[in-house]
């Protein structure tokens, strides 16, 4: 027998809605069943940098790829709203921090060439959140949301802001949240069909935790992540759920996906003895360092780095 297909309880309630979202990989990704793999394998790592931070009042609401919709139920969490208000604010600003780390911590290990791993520092990650209603009902054993709202905080990712890593706020979300440091937002305006305009207000952030980039780890803590990375990686044809990535593009069949996890396995007990090799001599290289001492400001769409490469 059939279980129920959903259930609808209550009426829609207040709630504040956050979409944290990887931008910059899908232009990188190639043809080729490796690359898929570990474009997979890296996302998952940094998807997973994020669900880290995020603790009540917070809550995970869904996994969209390379996307995270999380949500806080304003009225019936564990904590007072003035004190659930400064921990999302808070949660918001370490999001990016710790996305910037984690993606500086996978360039600085990772020990392949192919296409997916030489681009993982032009990840950056982009945040929506917007305050308003849902409705809560179950879909099987799943907790989905509903309603215009949520809508909403989906179609604003696809926005008119000029730059690849920001915090886009509506008016009603900054209302609904208190930051622990002064930040700068910018007015901006947003419309869509059926929706209309929205006055929404956007942070840029610059330089996260540039000053701990600067120290050298150690050799041990170098090669124990440089390893560990090129393990994910090497069994990524294993792992990888390629149907969470469905809206990453590329060409590679079915068959071609079977035949580099069967020739992946079969290389496994030659290749792991050679990685190791592969590692060490990795570490030994210099670590690369931003260069902060150049004068260069960063503008928010990247572009000004192209003119910048261009002129040296």
């Amino acid at each position: 027998m059939m279980s129920k297909p959903s259930s609808v309880a209550g009426a829609p309630e207040p709630v504040v809605l956050i979409i944290a979202d990887i931008s910059g990989y899908t232009r990188y990704m190639t043809a080729n069943a490796k690359t898929l793999a570990h474009s997979q394998t890296i996302i998952t790592e940094l998807v997973y940098a994020i669900i880290k931070q995020i603790e009540l009042p917070l809550e995970v609401a869904k996994l969209e790829g390379d996307a995270v919709f999380l949500y806080c139920r304003k009225e019936q969490g564990s904590l007072s709203w003035p004190e659930a208000k400064r921990i999302i604010g808070g949660k918001l600003l370490t999001f990016f921090r710790m996305f910037s780390e984690k993606v500086h911590e996978l360039s600085q290990s990772v020990t392949c060439s192919c296409n997916a791993c030489t681009h993982i520092e032009k990840l950056r990650l982009k945040i929506v959140v917007h305050s308003g209603e849902a409705l809560f009902h179950r879909v099987v054993n799943f907790l989905e949301l509903a309603g215009v709202d949520v809508i909403i905080v989906h179609r604003l990712l696809k926005n008119s802001i000029n730059a690849e890593q920001y915090l886009l706020l509506t008016e009603a979300a900054r209302h609904d949240l208190e930051f622990p440091e002064q930040i700068r937002l910018s007015k901006s305006a947003e419309s869509y069909e059926d929706i209309g305009s929205l006055n929404t207000l956007v942070y840029l952030p610059d330089g996260e935790r540039e000053d701990e980039r600067s120290s050298t780890p150690s050799f041990t803590h170098r090669f124990g992540k440089s390893w560990k990375l090129f393990c994910k990686l090497w069994f990524g044809p294993f792992t990888s759920n390629a149907t969470s990535f469905r809206h990453l593009a590329s060409n590679a069949s079915k068959t071609g996906r079977i035949g580099f996890a069967i020739l992946t396995g079969l290389l496994t007990p030659i290749f792991l003895p050679v990685g190791i090799i592969f590692v060490f001599f990795h570490v030994l290289k210099p670590s690369k360092t931003p260069n902060v001492s150049d004068g260069h400001k960063h503008k928010p769409d990247g572009s000004c780095c192209q003119e910048h490469s261009l002129s040296e």
